[in-house]
């Protein structure tokens, strides 16, 4: 009978375990290797860089303007990817996994990203579908202040739009602050109504820039209007309207 020597065992029962150490941190390894492949992007190796030019009417290159990108046609919200602002060169570039996608270009002076257009405010109108492929992977867009981009959107030049003018007021008289006008073609109001006027100006003033039309006028004083929506009366465009008060009921 053969004794196994202690020693010999012992020097065994090492390698064994440090083999299987070995072992365990490469599962371990493979394992979050894994993971990390699986929470990985799905387009990770599929970006393509969007690049362009925002321009005006005259095709001048636009300095500060934006480009917003929504993965849907609801441009009106929260954009999914907005660039870096356009130096003067009017150039802008964004990073994007391939897809397709609605964007739209916009400037605004107050630097706020949301909300109504300021007065001096740009933007290219209807969003632009695109798919973002290696081969389609340049898009220029061309911005336009609230009365062109109305007529952009109609596809009708300047003099078919007709520019609702008047004063938000209180129940008193006064000017109301902090409140715009919007005109949508149906009563039932989205989360973003079809046209924006600026906010009022000091004296309660506001331009409103439509297409010929029926609309249903209203105004807020949030934004998005929401629930906090106030219709206020049935315009049609059908001829110019002129000035257009609107006064607001007495609490």
């Amino acid at each position: 009978m053969i004794v196994p020597n202690s020693r010999v065992m012992n020097l065994n029962k090492g390698r064994y375990f440090i083999l299987m150490r070995r072992a365990g941190g490469i599962l371990v390894y493979l394992l979050l290797l894994a993971a990390c492949l699986m929470q990985s992007p799905a387009h990770a190796g599929e970006n393509v860089t969007l690049t362009g030019c925002v321009q005006d009417m005259d095709g001048k290159p636009v300095q500060g303007a934006e480009v917003s990108v929504y993965t849907g046609p609801n441009v009106r919200g929260t954009a999914d990817f907005i660039s870096p602002k356009t130096g003067s060169n009017g150039k802008y570039s964004i990073v994007l996994p391939q897809g397709q996608y609605w964007a739209v270009a916009r400037v605004r002076q107050s630097g706020e990203q949301f909300g109504p257009l300021m007065g001096g405010d740009k933007h290219s109108g209807d969003a632009m579908e695109l798919e973002l492929t290696q081969d389609v992977r340049q898009i220029n867009f061309t911005v336009a202040d609230l009365k062109e981009a109305a007529a952009l959107s109609e596809k009708k030049t300047s003099d078919n739009i007709i520019a609702i003018r008047g004063r938000i007021l209180d129940g008193k008289g006064n000017p109301v602050k902090s409140a715009y006008v919007f005109a949508n073609k149906t009563r039932v109001v989205p989360e973003i109504p079809d046209y924006l006027s600026s906010w009022v100006d000091e004296e309660g003033q506001y331009t409103l820039f439509l297409p010929r039309g029926k609309y249903f006028l209203g105004y807020a004083m949030s934004f998005p209007p929401g629930p906090h929506a106030v219709f206020y009366k049935e315009i049609n465009l059908d001829r110019d309207a002129g000035n257009i008060d609107i006064v607001m009921p007495s609490e």
